[in-house]
């Protein structure tokens, strides 16, 4: 028998900070039920950077230039904001990162 100390829960979101506006996945691994994922995330004590995989950048100070990569770190000292993904968000993030 195996025990289920806890899962992984991931949600796409909207990342915006002073410069950048991110669209990515993140996520959460532990107990997190999914109406509580974004609180459970932002408040561990222990969390300075959050993980964002299947990023897309968008520079704010570039006149939108829009950047994509799969993985970056981002500190949470300089999040202004962070959101899901709404529907419509949500499915033109996904083509783009099939695209």
């Amino acid at each position: 028998m195996f025990l289920k100390f806890g899962t992984t829960n991931s949600e796409d979101v909207l990342i915006i900070t002073e410069d950048y506006e991110i669209k990515g996945t993140v996520f959460n691994v532990g107990f997190s039920k999914k109406n509580r994922f974004l609180s459970d995330l932002l408040n561990k004590a222990n969390k300075n950077f959050i993980a964002v995989k299947d990023c897309e950048i968008m520079y704010k100070n570039r006149g939108g230039e829009t950047e994509f990569i799969d993985f970056l770190q981002i500190n949470m000292r300089y999040v202004v904001l962070i959101r899901p993904l709404k529907p419509e968000e949500k499915s033109e993030f996904l083509a783009n990162k099939k695209g």
